[in-house]
């Protein structure tokens, strides 16, 4: 039992931990934190807890199944072979932070973050600054989508979108002709549903990729990788470096043949762009008059300018299952990225796993902190609503 009580001092009103980010890995973190007494507060720029699952395209459902999508704590309800979408999600994760009684500040964004003295100062959109004795990054592994210089070169009049913008086919405005760029889940399954309401998709790939059946042998392929351990391996073990080369997609049903059946058009990876032509890298070219952008994120770091936090790459941490989460900074941690400690680290599945070592982590920093011998504590804080 964790000897960290949580800060309660009408002077100073130092948190334990502040989270920055309501996601599934703040909210799974959150949780494991109140197990050991320790109550964390979560700042989130999102108005209601999950509406980042709410934005998503309609429809859409997730390739993991019920039962590798529960965060600890809270079992989801439903079918557990099944798959959620993304609304059962949303409404999860917002009954999840109510029904725990996590503490969430909605609808502030952290704007910047500064360490004196050992105390983290987190400067927020609404003015307010909040003091920590230990910081979380959980703002998770999709936060904006990546989109191309050569975009700049089509014409004005070519409707741009990218993979957070689509909702649906009302999102294209009316317009007919579509170039999807990228071949991941998300452009597979947007590609797919475009074709099924009739629009000249045209999918662009990149490289080749291993598309994946979801069940196999009737089972989710995801109780096989849990089962046999892949999902855990540790990112620089064997079957980590195999599974992060190969990238595994649990899409086999939207593979290259199945979409040409549904009269996606298929073409390689996306050469250049000039007004409402795109061109692919045989010379093939495509009249179009919208584009979705569905060719990666990448992480946004503004908010994070401590030295050694960040590089020309992202955010800075360690990797690995038994160091995954720490930071070249003391009482600074990570967790939801990609390949943090393993495959399972931007799953739902990945959550109970790392949100319990990147808790420990916090337990053992908070028990030798000096500045708790000249704070004021108080058993545990007050479960309460965070009013901004």
């Amino acid at each position: 039992m964790s000897t960290v009580p949580s800060i309660q001092n009408p002077e100073t009103k130092i948190e334990a931990c502040i989270i920055v980010g309501a996601g599934q890995a703040g909210l799974s973190l959150a949780y494991q934190l109140k197990q050991k007494k320790i109550t964390p507060l979560i700042i989130d720029k999102e108005d209601r807890v999950g509406d980042v699952w709410r934005r998503r395209p309609d429809g859409m459902l997730l390739f993991t199944s019920r039962q590798f999508c529960q965060l600890p704590g809270l079992a989801l309800e439903g079918e557990p072979s099944g798959y959620p979408d993304k609304e059962e999600i949303a409404d999860y994760f917002e009954h999840y932070s109510k029904t725990l009684k996590l503490r969430v500040v909605n609808g502030v964004e952290v704007t910047s973050v500064r360490r004196e003295k050992q105390i983290y100062e987190v400067t927020c959109s609404n003015g307010k600054v909040y003091q920590a004795l230990s910081l979380v990054n959980a703002t998770g592994a999709n936060q904006k989508t990546i989109i191309p210089d050569l975009s700049q070169h089509t014409s004005p009049d070519v409707l741009q979108l990218t993979a957070s913008d689509y909702r649906n086919v009302s999102s294209l405005q009316g317009n007919k002709n579509v170039a999807v760029i990228g071949d991941g889940a998300s452009g597979r399954q947007i590609a797919a549903q475009l074709a099924e309401q009739h629009l000249d998709v045209t999918l662009f790939c990149g490289s080749k990729r291993a598309l994946v059946p979801n069940r196999i042998l009737g089972k989710d392929l995801f109780w096989w990788l849990h089962h046999l351990g892949f999902l855990y391996a540790d990112a620089g073990s064997l079957i980590g470096k195999i599974l992060k080369k190969r990238n595994p997609i649990p899409v086999k049903s939207l593979n290259d043949r199945q979409l040409k059946k549904m009269g996606v058009r298929i073409t390689s990876k996306l050469r250049s762009a000039h007004k409402n032509i795109v061109s692919d890298q045989q010379g093939e070219n495509v009249s179009i008059d919208a584009i979705i952008w569905c060719v990666g994120y990448r992480e946004v770091t503004d908010w994070l300018p401590l030295e050694g936090a960040r590089d020309k790459h992202g955010f800075c941490c360690e990797s690995g299952i038994h160091k995954g989460g720490y930071t070249a900074l003391p009482g600074m941690f990570l967790i939801g990225r990609k390949w943090l400690s393993s495959r399972s680290s931007e799953l739902l599945a990945g959550m109970p796993k790392d949100s319990l070592r990147v808790a420990n982590f916090i337990e053992r920093y908070l028990q030798q902190h000096p500045a708790l011998s000249r704070l004021e504590l108080s058993a545990e804080y007050p479960v309460q609503e965070v009013m901004v």
